[in-house]
């Protein structure tokens, strides 16, 4: 049995040095994912920046209670 895993410790975390687990492979098989979000999200900005007129902020010339109806008192 080699050196390494005769501690019944090292044993345990031996999963941690196989190929799937190692920190260099998870970052380098992250991309596929993270590229595909990152482009699905600035499409999204995109859409949102060029086509969604927020109609709150499309006059910014009014103040906030200008057109505004008054509010009840409360007796």
């Amino acid at each position: 049995m080699p050196e390494k895993l005769r501690d019944p410790w090292a044993r345990r975390e031996a999963w941690r040095n196989q190929p799937p687990f190692t920190f260099r492979h998870s970052i380098r098989h992250i991309w596929p994912g993270f590229t595909w979000g990152l482009g699905a999200f600035a499409i999204y900005l995109a859409y949102d920046t060029l086509f969604v007129r927020d109609s709150h902020h499309i006059d910014g010339s009014k103040s906030h209670n200008e057109g505004a109806t008054t509010q009840r008192q409360h007796y």
